[in-house]
């Protein structure tokens, strides 16, 4: 079940498809170089670092803008603090292997 951390941040785990909705919704519109990716083999892990909005700061999820279109520099609504990017980092154990396709290395 994913679950946060409040007060020093959010701090998810995914155990089901379920929860990783939850942190598919959290990287919304993140943004990550290649550079910031690596796949650690020894360990079967894929990590990464990611710049994201803190969309947790919103009340409810009715507060969030639509995902089509871009966030802008404003309070987002009652509740939600106003626009914020954070850094976090993403893993995911277990990997046996990664490919890519179609990604631009520029």
């Amino acid at each position: 079940m994913a679950t946060a951390k409040p007060a020093n941040g959010l701090k998810l785990r995914a155990e089901d498809a379920e929860d990783l909705g939850v942190i598919s919704a959290c990287l919304q519109d993140a943004l990550i170089p290649l550079s910031d990716m690596e796949f650690l083999a020894a360990e079967k892990r894929f990590a990464l670092v990611a710049n994201r909005f803190r969309w947790e700061n919103c009340a409810t999820t009715s507060d969030m803008p639509a995902p089509a279109e871009p966030p802008i520099d404003v309070a987002f609504g009652p509740g939600c603090n106003a626009y914020e990017r954070v850094h976090c980092a993403v893993t995911f154990d277990g990997v046996a292997r990664v490919q890519r396709r179609g990604l631009d290395q520029r």
